[in-house]
């Protein structure tokens, strides 16, 4: 084993946080009521008993709520841990106790603390840490040592900055809680750099350049980035690393919102990240009603953030109305698949290219005219990444192939196996484009048409009027419950990520170079050859009407 590695024992995946004590809410006062005088004495001393034990032992013996307890259980699967909350939700209360806990149990730990600037870090989170701290560490005799360092006071915070825990027995020395800031950052991006850490927290949105600095500052030690914050201004650059593309491991209904919320999420463009939301609702360690009132008839992107933890993208997007948990569904829940007599029209469009690969999407459209994105191809690779322009970043399913025409028409019938396709769209300049051949002039229409397989350009209408229609599918009234005559009338199956990332992040600003642009387009242009569903699925092209 090199010398330079870490010892097994001191990695933090070996150690799995399992403190406090679960949280029993009062009992209401009608149950109180029924008890007897000696009942409610005995019940109000075990309660303060409890009360002193969490006061004395925040971290041993505190209180835990839900949540916590469902960030713990997930400690070894994930490396980087974003806590999401609404105001007051408990979220740098949990991450305080983590990095004290990590300090205390990991031997030899090295803990590492961000805020905003040094007055945050000191009056907010080292006053967290030092909250968190035992009463016998608190109140040692002895506040500094050799050893040790445990000096703090509220004016200045932890003396130099640093929080040293008494060793364990056997240790070389104790366990570090080293406190720095977004700022320090800012004027000097070195400070993040050289060293190692067991656990990092970030209290705050912290900037993008230094998060990505911060994952690389934990591998030494198998270590955490725990992310804390609540994001009021929306779908920041962060917020698109972490969200960008995700999957709902868990999700609640949410009174305030009038819908089912995600509670956990995982991402899907960085291995490793986990997602909890934490609840402004759900933190019984305070009184939320008065919170509750006053956001309760703000906009729903306040009460989303506020309340709930959950950012919204930026008006500037296409589709605002899109929303992951609304219209999103599992391959399962397609009705054909749960009823094999559901009927449906199927559509296919293309979207072709010269230097990269071709996209593809198949829609279908019931009777009650909802439309049901069921496949796309490339599935296999991210067609497009978060990035920090409109135009955003090309993924690798773009990459340009050695496939000719003859390769994707292949593709298509292996994908579609037996199904009927109504129709067929594409581009209608590429798809019509002539170019010579021995044969003649002939274009990626005719050369699909002479393998049997017919499409038909898009009607040729302005963006704007695709987008649009669009639009209106993904209309309902939010502010009411969802029901069969008021939902949405556009839902994409959750193995089409890459329909789904550019429905979050298509502008239309970024022109033919925005990285998102082609799934848009293949269902813009299935939308203006205005799709019915029709009782027959044998194509009647010539009696179609607004094709062409």
């Amino acid at each position: 084993m090199s010398t330079r590695m870490a010892l097994p024992s001191t990695f933090a995946d070996k150690y799995k946080p399992d403190f406090g004590i679960d949280w029993v809410p009062h009992p209401p006062p009608d149950t109180l009521a029924k008890l007897s005088r000696e009942e409610l004495v005995r019940y109000a001393d075990a309660r303060r008993f409890a009360d002193l034990r969490a006061e004395q032992n925040p971290v041993g013996s505190g209180w835990t709520l839900p949540m916590w307890r469902k960030v713990m259980e997930s400690w070894d699967k994930y490396s980087i841990i974003v806590i999401l909350g609404g105001i007051r939700s408990s979220k740098s209360m949990f991450a305080s106790r983590l990095c004290v806990w990590a300090a205390a149990n990991i031997p030899q730990a090295e803990v590492r603390a961000y805020h905003v600037n040094e007055d945050r870090s000191i009056e907010d989170q080292q006053r967290f840490i030092w909250d968190a701290l035992p009463m016998g560490m608190r109140s040692l005799n002895t506040k500094k040592g050799m050893y040790h360092s445990i000096q703090y006071s509220q004016k200045n915070g932890f003396t130099d900055n640093v929080c040293i825990l008494p060793p364990h027995p056997g240790a070389k020395r104790g366990g570090t809680i080293k406190f720095g800031n977004y700022r320090q950052y800012q004027q000097d991006a070195q400070v993040t750099e050289g060293f190692k850490s067991h656990v990092i927290w970030c209290d705050e949105e912290l900037p993008p350049k230094m998060f990505e600095t911060l994952i690389y500052r934990t591998i030494d030690y198998h270590g955490r980035l725990i992310l804390t914050f609540t994001t009021l201004t929306g779908w920041t650059s962060l917020i698109q690393d972490i969200l960008g593309k995700t999957r709902t491991i868990e999700k609640r209904y949410a009174p305030l919102a009038n819908a089912h919320l995600p509670v956990i999420q995982e991402s899907l463009s960085r291995s490793g990240l986990g997602i909890f939301y934490f609840w402004t609702e759900d933190n019984t360690f305070i009184d939320t009603q008065d919170f509750m009132d006053k956001v309760k008839l703000r906009p729903r992107e306040e009460i989303l953030a506020r309340a709930y933890g959950i950012p919204t993208k930026s008006i500037s997007g296409a589709f605002p109305a899109f929303d992951r948990d609304t219209n999103v569904i599992k391959e399962s829940d397609l009705p054909w698949v749960k009823n094999p007599d559901y009927k449906v029209t199927r559509y296919m469009a293309l979207d072709p290219a010269g230097s990269k690969n071709w996209f593809m999407l198949w829609l279908a459209v019931d009777e009650d005219g909802t439309w049901w994105v069921y496949r796309e191809w490339p599935d296999y690779d991210d067609w497009a990444v978060p990035g920090n322009t409109i135009e955003g970043k090309p993924g690798p399913a773009q990459k340009g192939s050695k496939k000719g025409i003859n390769d994707y028409v292949e593709i298509i019938k292996q994908l579609e196996g037996d199904e009927v396709i109504f129709e067929r769209f594409i581009d209608p300049r590429l798809g019509a484009a002539e170019k010579q051949s021995l044969d003649g002039a002939v274009t990626i229409i005719s050369d699909l048409d002479s393998l049997n397989m017919a499409f038909h350009p898009a009607p040729g209408v302005d963006i704007e009027n695709g987008l649009q229609l669009i639009t209106n599918k993904l209309s309902y009234d939010e502010q009411k419950p969802r029901s069969s005559i008021n939902a949405p009338h556009l839902y994409i199956v959750d193995t089409c990520e890459n329909l789904i990332f550019a429905m979050q992040e298509y502008t239309g600003k970024g022109g033919k170079n925005e990285a998102t642009k082609d799934p848009i387009d293949c269902l813009r242009y299935i939308a203006v050859s205005n799709p019915e569903f029709l009782e027959t699925t044998k194509p009647d092209l010539n009696n179609r009407t607004g094709v062409y």
